[in-house]
Order: structure tokens, then sequence, then C-alpha cells
């Protein structure tokens, strides 16, 4: 594999269909990207019908004369393996292609993803299309990187429910129990409700049931498995189809598209077969009423996932939409979203999509043309930004976000609380380590969010939001780093049930009691109760709300208590508990908090880390930095219209207007400096 020079600049690109548009059109476009700066197109995704009008016949020399016409203005090319839409022929020659839901119902012919990955047939065909398109054009001079499918498991077609994918499952369970049936009824627990099954060919999938729907009501070791189970098959359709990428295309980029939100499929399972991580990045599905940043954690979840820069396959150009769209990003936002990204870590931005459909379900997903394609503001605005990156890329290209945090991430506990939501808002996994990513942003601190099979020890602070589910291998391996010398900030839930989704029978946090010097002595969820509200307050008598449920915790007599309950009938007992162990500090919070709350308390272990934070930040400013050679590029990003007054971490030259700055820097509204400090 090679890089093609995508690594060795900053890239800027755009999605491109071709096939949707006139011939007589490409060379116009082809013109306009060049002169507005874009170096690379995606194209392809969704065309397995223009490649394959009819079984076994192939046309490809449309996508032949595209790649001409965009290679002679100098734009390079990302194909995509056009297995997402199925064509029309293919549905009508199997007609169990499509999923079924868990209530029973079918996804219909129309949708994206909505073939089953476990139908033999879909799969054939699937990776026949692949390797036909890839052997034609693998090695093609314009073509510098491939991406797998497309958006894999969205509008929530990750778990299938149809008799292929019953049959695949009980496979899996066979294997992953070692085909003794008496071990799966064990680890479930599955003499509750005379749920006991005497074969692996007795087990269904967790579909609706008399009042609930889906897992809901279900067994949890088997809703768990299931969620696996679901995320396994679409890991292994993309190792197939980056597999046949590679043997026909050896010297180039793989990589898939994925979605910052989005949880159904164990994303670092998933990129373990790409080259580089792509994700698709739509702030606009964020509030902006208050122009505040958007939140970082999707940036910091995709650098994770392999520990390196990525790429933002689809960047928002404009409003998005369906039969019904966002508001439209005022001048200058979509600008300043791309350079969020590149501060955050990326190396190639391309915006989604070039012109705004006439046909479609997606007539209404603006790109940078408007319908009529004649090129108007955003147009405008994105030659500005291509500029930008081309004057930035000299001296960023082969930088990279560097922290000394460690934010862990874990799709069991994630699954688990889907699972069993616990609250009456209930508890989304995924928005409590956003909010603990957004608490550090908050305090300019930068953060790796990883896997538990990460090494800890480079890292100053640790932080392990709602650890639900978790073995004993993770629990010795938190030990050990706390032991050896760690600062470890463990969230509430934490600890809670084994890998079989069944709850464990020690005190709470189970295996952890010793590290964290305390122990969960009752819980209340006081969600239900909005009359009763509760809070935590600080030494300061700063009192923060806590959300969800509180833990009431249990100190040891060598604990510290940081943070003690203010409402209910536990006021005064400990939330939030300090405790030495081994060489290492802990820090324990037996509740949820929003971000200012989640700041406050971040705070004390970063201090103690010798992690340099900014205090007094402007909610609308962002800072973050990228690294290389032991030079600090840092960003300052104003999200506010209104201008602001920052001050600077540390002087040097502003790279965008060349000028040394010192102390504070002017932002206008929207803007952004980036100083390479000395």
């Amino acid at each position: 594999m090679t890089t093609n020079g995508m690594n060795d600049r900053l890239h800027i690109g755009v999605v491109y269909y071709p096939e949707q548009w006139p011939e007589s059109r490409w060379a116009e476009d082809a013109k306009l990207m060049q002169e507005a700066g874009i170096t690379t197109v995606r194209l392809a995704e969704f065309a397995w019908h223009r490649f394959e009008p009819e079984e076994g016949r192939y046309e490809l020399s449309w996508l032949e004369r595209a790649l001409d016409v965009l290679s002679a203005r100098g734009i390079k090319a990302i194909l995509c393996t056009p297995t997402p839409t199925y064509p029309a022929w293919l549905h009508r020659k199997y007609p169990d292609i499509h999923q079924i839901k868990s209530n029973g119902q079918i996804k219909e012919f129309g949708q994206r993803q909505d073939a089953c990955k476990n139908h033999p047939g879909y799969r054939e065909h699937a990776l026949a299309i692949t390797e036909v398109v890839t052997k034609r054009f693998g090695n093609h001079p314009a073509v510098v990187a491939w991406q797998t499918d497309n958006e894999l498991g969205c509008h929530g077609t990750a778990r299938c429910y149809c008799p292929h994918c019953e049959r695949e499952f009980q496979g899996w369970l066979s294997r992953r129990f070692g085909g003794d049936i008496a071990r799966l009824n064990e680890a479930w627990g599955t003499a509750f409700w005379s749920q006991q099954y005497n074969d692996f060919s007795e087990i269904s999938p967790p579909r609706d049931t008399a009042d609930r729907a889906g897992s809901s009501g279900q067994n949890p070791g088997l809703s768990l498995d299931f969620f696996r189970f679901s995320s396994d098959v679409q890991v292994a359709f993309n190792r197939e189809l980056a597999r046949v990428i590679r043997a026909n295309a050896p010297q180039r980029i793989v990589t898939h598209n994925l979605m910052g939100d989005f949880t159904d499929i164990n994303y670092f399972d998933l990129a373990r077969d790409l080259d580089v991580v792509s994700w698709d990045n739509y702030p606009f599905f964020q509030p902006q009423s208050s122009h505040l940043p958007p939140a970082p954690l999707s940036h910091d979840r995709m650098r994770g996932l392999k520990g390196a820069n990525v790429w933002v396959m689809e960047q928002a150009a404009g409003p998005g939409g369906w039969d019904r769209f966002f508001p439209t990003p005022e001048p200058g936002r979509i600008r300043l979203w791309a350079l969020q990204a590149v501060a955050r870590g990326a190396d190639f931005v391309s915006f989604f999509r070039w012109r705004s459909a006439r046909f479609g379900t997606e007539q209404y997903w603006h790109g940078i043309l408007p319908h009529h394609g004649v090129p108007g503001p955003r147009y405008e605005e994105v030659r500005q930004l291509a500029g930008e990156v081309a004057r930035l890329s000299p001296r960023l290209a082969g930088s990279r976000v560097a922290s000394k945090v460690a934010l862990l991430y874990d799709f069991d506990s994630l699954w688990g609380l889907e699972i069993q939501p616990h609250s009456a808002p209930g508890i989304v996994y995924h928005a409590v380590v956003g909010a603990y990513a957004s608490a550090l942003a908050q305090l300019g601190v930068a953060v790796d969010v990883i896997s538990s099979d990460r090494d800890f020890a480079p890292y100053k602070l640790l932080i392990v939001p709602a650890l639900y589910v978790v073995g004993d291998s993770l629990l010795r391996k938190i030990r050990e780093f706390v032991h050896a010398g760690g600062r470890i900030v463990i969230g509430a839930r934490s600890a809670v049930k084994d890998p079989e989704n069944a709850v464990r029978e020690e005190e709470l946090p189970a295996g952890l009691t010793d590290v964290t010097g305390c122990a969960v002595a009752d819980y209340d969820s006081f969600s239900t109760l909005p009359g009763d509200p509760v809070q935590v307050v600080a030494d300061d008598g700063a009192a923060y709300p806590a959300v969800h449920l509180a833990e009431l915790l249990r100190p040891a007599k060598e604990a510290e208590t940081l943070l003690s309950y203010r409402g209910r009938y536990y006021s005064g007992q400990a939330a939030g508990v300090r405790n030495r162990c081994g060489r290492g500090t802990s820090y324990y919070l037996g509740t949820f908090l929003q971000e200012k709350g989640l700041a406050a308390f971040l705070r004390i272990p970063l201090v103690e880390a010798q992690i340099a934070i900014l205090d007094g930040l402007a909610p609308a400013i962002e800072v973050c930095a990228r690294e290389r050679d032991g030079v600090a590029f840092r960003f300052y990003i104003n999200h506010d219209r209104d201008r602001a007054t920052v001050p600077l971490l540390k002087g040097g030259r502003e790279l965008l207007s060349g000028k040394e700055v010192q102390g504070d820097i002017e932002l206008e509204g929207l803007q952004v400096a980036v100083v390479e400090e000395r």
C-alpha cells in the first residue's frame, strides 16, 4: 500500500456523482473543481446498476471517461465498492434478500443497506461486482484509494432478524460457547422464566415480545450477544470487501466512511481492516442556536480508532435533509467546521456533495453547487477554505493531535446500557462519554479516545466513564495501571456486569473497591422525580445538577470526599471520592454530571497530573493543537458571530496571516487563527 501523495499534504475534496448528470456537464464540473482548489473526488458508491444493468453484463467505460475528465484537471479519485444499494433485478431474483426488523416487518427495496449481509445471494453478488470493478480500476493512475461500501449499518440496518441471520446467530453462539449449550444456559442465567435451551437451534434473535420491542424485556445475555454478533457480521463483510480490493489494488489505500455518533458496530473492530479511518461529519445535526463548538467526541473517537489522523469523507456543504431539511449554515460556518476537523486531526476534508441532486431521496441534501449548477456563495467559501488549507499544508502535513489524557470507550458497556438504560430519560453511553469529551474541550485539553486493548501507560490520566460491562482481565489492567502510578477517573455504574451481562456478586464497583477507596452502599434513580432534584456540592460550595441516578458511596477511612450530595434522603453523603492506591490515584464519581459540573470535577485530576488547562475559556471558543517534531500548531476557533478576545497559550507566528502574535488575539466572528508556537 502506498499513500499516493494523500499523506504528503492536506487535501480538500468533494463527493461527485457523474452518473447522475449529463456527460456533457462533466468537463465543466472538473474545471470548477480545479478552480476551487479541489484535489480529490469520491465516486461510484451507489452505481451498482450503472456498472451491472443486467446480471453478468458490465458497463464500466463511463467511469473510465469520468476519470479521464477529472485527471485532465489534476484531480485524483477515491473509488468505492458499489455494494450499499443493490439493483432491482437482484431484488427480483432473491425475493428474501431484504432485511427484517425485530417486529417481523420487511425492509423493502428502495433505501440503502437494506439487503441482509447474511443472505448468500447478496453476499455472492456483492463480492462479484467488487471483483469486477476493482480489477478494472484497481491500478488506475487517477485512483488513490478505495472506500468499502458506504456507511455500513446506517438507517438501522446493522441488526437484521431474518431467518438467515437466525441461523448464522445460532452458529456464532455455538462457536462462542464451544458447542456446549449448558455453558450458554449458565452464562445467560436461563433458569429465569424457564428460558433454558436444549440446543443452539432453539435460540432466536431478540425479536419483539408480548409488550416490548426488540431487546427490551429479553434476556440481557441474549441481547448483548446478538448485538455483538450483528456487529461482527458487518465487520466480516467489510473485511471481505477489503480483501478483494487489496488483491486487485495492492498499492492503494483502503478506507470506509464511518459515522461519528453511530454505535451499532464496534468501530474498533471495523477499523482494524482499514488503512485510514474516514468518517462523515454533519454538525448541523447538533443544535446551532447557541453557536457553541460542535461536540468534539466524534472527531476524537474517529482519530482514536487507529490512533492516527483521519479523513473526513463527507463534510456538510449546506443544509441537509430528505423530506425536511436543516437550517442553512450561515456564511463562514461550513469553512469553520472544516477547519475544526483539520484542527482535530483530519488530513483530508471532502464535502458532500458537489451539486445538489435534482432527483431522488436526497434532493434537499444540498451540495456546494445549487440545483442549477451555477457557483454561488458556498462555492466561494470552499474556494477560500482550499486556499487556506494549501497555505497551512507545508507546516501541518505530518503533524498529529497529541494528548496525555485517554478516554476509554467500551462497546459492551454501550450496548449493555442500551439494553437496560436505567433512568427515565435513559442513560445513553455515547452521550455520557461525549459529556466528558466536551468538558475536557472546555478546558482546552485534547483527549485520545481508546479501546481497552490499548496501552494505558503513555497517559498521565485515564478516564473511564460508566464501564458497565467488564471482564476480569480489564479489571486487572486497571488495577495495575493505578498501582504503577497512574491516575484514573472512574464514572458511575462501572463494574456492574460481567461479560455475559450478568450482575456481578461483589460490592460495586465490583473488583475495584480497593482502587476507588469506596463502595456503593445503594443507588437511587431520581429521574422520575422532577420536583425533587439532586445536586453535588464541591468543597468551595459550588453546586452542580446531577442527572439520571445517584450512587450512595461509602468511602474507606483513608479516602477523601470531593463531592457531596444535596437533595433527597442522602444529602451530605459522598458523591465523589479521591483515593491513593499504590503509587497512583483514583477519582470516583458516583453520579452523572453535565459538562460544567464535569469540567469542575475533572479540573482536580488534571491539575494533579500537571496537564495544562485553559481557565475561563469562553463557551464559543475552541482551542486544540496538532504537533510535529516538538512544535505545536494551536488552533483558536471562534464559533460565535461576535468578535472575541482570546488569550494565547503561547505566542508565535499566525500561519493564515503570517503575523507574529503574543498575549491576546482578536478573533472576528466565525474566524480561526493557527499559531505555530515558538
